[in-house]
């Protein structure tokens, strides 16, 4: 099993100001396995994110897990991606500059150079590695950042709505692309995003936050067969049920 949570609860806030925005919150992850978290806006998507990322402490009396472990800060083995491609990576150095980060200091010059290149394969950017990210368009920066995560060869990568940003056609370019890369590794993603249509295409399990303090209102199965594709998929009958699903649980039956 990649991630177990089992009853976190979550606060946000200090002292009187603080506030319970997460309450006995339960689910697994499978290794391999593609989750979604969906939810209405402010329900604590991005909270139970930080804290699966270890960036921030549940409440007493949590389990949250990661390959067999309690999260106590970031572990090894996991990646994090953000909406924000532009403050996340640094514009004064090149693309292969910024996603051997994570590498420095970790590996000899030779072989982290080796990685890089591989990993810009990976996402199709072999050709920009000595570029500046001012010089790509939103979707390469977004590619860039997913490569960054990816060149520490993670067991599990964790991403905040990162194509909420990117236009339409873009959006969908990088999601048959994640789906690929998803394939050939083996790798187990949590996924937050605003996008239904987005989460179904993408996942394997959809898991809806809901309430004041959130908990898991609805755990969907897409049965939706892989590979994937943007015309097929969409207009099974596999997909439109896991969509209804789910727009019911968050907006009734409207």
């Amino acid at each position: 099993m990649s991630f177990e949570c089992r009853a976190l609860k979550a606060e946000v806030g200090f002292g009187d100001a603080s506030r319970t925005v997460l309450n006995n919150v339960s689910f697994d992850v499978a290794k391999g396995e593609f989750v979604s978290i969906m939810g209405r806006s402010g329900v604590g998507k991005t909270t139970l994110l930080r804290i699966m990322a270890g960036l921030m402490g549940p409440a007493a009396d949590s389990t949250v897990m990661f390959e067999g472990r309690p999260i106590d800060g970031p572990p090894e083995g996991l990646s994090l991606v953000f909406q924000d491609y532009t403050s996340a990576l640094l514009p004064w150095r090149t693309v292969a500059a910024n996603v051997g980060l994570p590498l420095e200091g970790h590996m000899a010059k030779s072989e982290r150079n080796r990685r890089v290149m591989a990993t810009l394969e990976m996402v199709g950017l072999a050709d920009r590695a000595n570029d500046r990210p001012p010089q790509l368009s939103g979707g390469m920066q977004q590619r860039v950042q997913l490569a960054r995560a990816l060149a520490s060869r993670p067991t599990a990568l964790l991403m905040d709505e990162p194509f909420g940003a990117l236009d339409a056609l873009t959006k969908s370019d990088l999601e048959d692309e994640l789906l690929g890369l998803v394939a050939g590794t083996g790798i187990t993603v949590v996924f937050v995003t605003h996008d239904i249509d987005e989460a179904v295409y993408l996942s394997d399990r959809v898991i809806v936050l809901g309430g004041t303090p959130a908990g898991v209102a609805a755990d969907v199965v897409v049965n939706s067969p892989r590979p994937r594709s943007q015309i097929q998929t969409r207009e099974s009958a596999e997909f439109l049920a896991a969509r209804s699903r789910v727009h019911e649980v968050i907006f009734g039956t409207r």
